[in-house]
C-alpha cells in the first residue's frame, strides 16, 4: 500500500528531524554553555549540575538529561520517553550514533554480550539480557541502552562514578 509506506516514511523522517539537535551536537564533554546555546534554555535546572530538555516527537515527548561536573562539562547524558510517550529503536539509535561518532574506528570499542561481565571506572558490571552495552574503557565511554519496559539510553564517562568521592 503506497499511502501507508509514504506515511511511515514521513513519520520516520519527522522523528529524525525532532531528534536532529541531539544527534548533531550532544556528546559527553560538552560544556553547559554550549548545550544551552544549541538547545535553548533548559526546561528545568533542578541543581546546577543537572539540565533537562524536552523534545517533541511523533510518539510524544522525549526527555534529554545532562549531568555536569564541577567545571560545567557533561559527564552523563540520557534520553528516555517522557510520561506516556513511546520510545522506539530509532529514538535510541539516533542518540547512540551521535555519542559513538567520535569513537569510530576505535580498536578498544566493543559491544558487551548479555550475561558477560565487564569493568568500567573501577566497577564491575554484568550485561543484562534487556541491555545493549557499548564499552570503550580506555577512552572513557560506557553506553547502555535499557530495552526493558522503562526504556532509556544512557552514556557516561568515568567522572560520573567519581562524583561525591
Amino acid at each position: 500500500m503506497p499511502g501507508v509506506r509514504i506515511r511511515s516514511r514521513f513519520l520516520f523522517f519527522t522523528l529524525l528531524a525532532a531528534l536532529a539537535p541531539i544527534a548533531a551536537h550532544a556528546r559527553l564533554g560538552d560544556s553547559a554553555a554550549d548545550l544551552k546555546k544549541r538547545f535553548g534554555r533548559p526546561e528545568l535546572e533542578s541543581r546546577k549540575d543537572n539540565l533537562f530538555w524536552l523534545f517533541e516527537g511523533d510518539n510524544g515527548q522525549l526527555l534529554y538529561t545532562v549531568t555536569l561536573n564541577a567545571d560545567g562539562r557533561s559527564i552523563a547524558e540520557g534520553l528516555k520517553p517522557h510520561k506516556r510517550a513511546r520510545f522506539h529503536d530509532s529514538d535510541a539509535q539516533v542518540f547512540m550514533d551521535s555519542q559513538l561518532a567520535p569513537f569510530e574506528g576505535s580498536k578498544t570499542l566493543r559491544v558487551v554480550k548479555p550475561g558477560e561481565p565487564y569493568r568500567f571506572a573501577g566497577q564491575d558490571f554484568v550485561c543484562q539480557t534487556f541491555e545493549h552495552v557499548v564499552l570503550d574503557e580506555p577512552r572513557g565511554l560506557l553506553l547502555v541502552w535499557n530495552k526493558s519496559a522503562n526504556p532509556s539510553v544512557l552514556v557516561v564517562s568515568p567522572a560520573m562514578f567519581q562524583r561525591g568521592k
